[in-house]
């Protein structure tokens, strides 16, 4: 699954494109509740995105720019997480769908980040 991942960064790269498009056409055209939170996490994997574009996405300086903006998600998903839950056990009115999209931003960014720290694939030692 691994190699497939990783021979395939540029079409997981234009999905998470993708996926920042349509989650930000939906929050501008006002049809959910305009959160930071997740402007920022959408905007992370958009970007990380973008880098999965490049010509050779696994340059140093690309890996860093990429690592620092997906962790900046991942840290905020892991924040509205936090907040969630906390909502939800004090007996605060939340939106449980809330938690299921901020796992599913979490999951996205650290997997693109980790992606990017994967050998190329004719690097990948087969044994």
């Amino acid at each position: 699954m691994l190699d497939w991942l990783s021979r395939n960064l540029r079409l997981l790269g234009v999905l998470a494109i993708l996926i920042c498009l349509v989650t930000w056409a939906v929050d501008l055209a006002g049809l959910v509740y305009a959160c930071p939170y997740c402007q920022v996490q959408r905007t992370a994997i958009g970007t990380a995105g973008v880098a999965m574009l490049l010509p050779d996405p696994r340059m140093w300086w690309v890996r860093y720019g990429v690592a620092v903006v997906c962790f900046l998600g991942a840290h905020v998903a892991s924040a509205q997480l936090f907040l969630v839950y906390r909502n939800l056990t004090s007996g605060q009115v939340s939106n449980p769908v809330n938690l299921v999209l901020a796992t599913g931003a979490l999951f996205i960014l650290v997997g693109q980040a980790m992606l990017l720290f994967t050998p190329k694939p004719e690097e990948a030692t087969h044994g």
